[in-house]
């Protein structure tokens, strides 16, 4: 069983780097990238991941923000910022 994580980084290059270390790591599957704290915070609820990797300096909603509103959605998702 693989550990599904989503991803919510404002950067492109980073974003990248993240999906592509994850799709090599055994155990783990991308779920979901998002660009912003706003569409992480509409799209994750519909399917919750295992884990959240989240940014904490986000333009509009930061990082702390999102994880807030995120958490009280879905209690159970762990997020490592």
């Amino acid at each position: 069983m693989s550990i599904s994580v989503a991803i919510v980084e404002d950067e492109a290059r980073v974003r990248a780097q993240l999906v592509t270390t994850l799709n090599e790591a055994p155990g783990f599957k991308c779920q979901g990238v998002f660009s912003s704290g706003e569409e992480g915070l509409r799209e994750i609820p519909r399917q919750p991941p295992d884990v959240v990797l989240m940014d904490i300096n986000l333009p509009k909603m930061s990082g702390v923000e999102c994880t807030f509103r995120l958490k009280r959605l879905v209690p159970k998702v762990q997020i490592v910022m």
